[in-house]
């Protein structure tokens, strides 16, 4: 297969890849728990993860943030299944009194599974102007760029 063929395929399997929750802890302190498909890796669950803290900083009215602490995890499993189907041929040749003879089997239907997620949780504290710790945090529009309107709106689905 060449790999032309297969960047659509990829790109449809990353299309959608990740889910974030949060979970409001203090008035300016939030948890964000982002679930990503195998395919992203832990680091694609950590980039979905600090993309959604600057969102979720512009959401809720702030303009900077600090990640005040961070845990990622590998939770994919990966299962080969056994085979389906298996196909004989056989050979058999007789001259006088020898004979020869070869079998080949061939097994199918074998599938590889990836299952699970890898997931990223992030502290994150948000600043405005007038709070102590906001000269030394991250801007939020910044981070994420001059596209920073749409994906407040729409949030980060892919890692990619």
């Amino acid at each position: 297969m060449k790999v032309s063929a297969l960047i659509p395929v990829v790109a449809i399997i990353l299309s959608a890849c990740a889910s974030t929750s949060v979970t409001p802890v203090a008035k300016n302190k939030i948890i964000i728990s982002t679930s990503a498909a195998p395919a992203c890796g832990r680091s694609g669950a950590a980039k979905v993860a600090s993309k959604m803290a600057a969102v979720e900083t512009l959401r809720r009215g702030y303009q900077r943030y600090v990640i005040a602490g961070a845990n990622v995890e590998k939770n994919v499993s990966v299962i080969h299944t056994g085979p389906t189907y298996a196909n004989t041929y056989s050979n058999a040749s007789f001259y006088g009194n020898s004979a020869s003879m070869s079998s080949t089997t061939h097994f199918g239907g074998q599938r590889t599974i990836f299952a699970g997620s890898n997931d990223a949780d992030l502290a994150v504290v948000m600043f405005n102007p007038e709070d102590a710790g906001f000269s030394d945090a991250i801007d939020a529009k910044s981070e994420l760029g001059s596209e920073w309107e749409t994906l407040v709106k729409d949030g980060i689905k892919t890692c990619s």
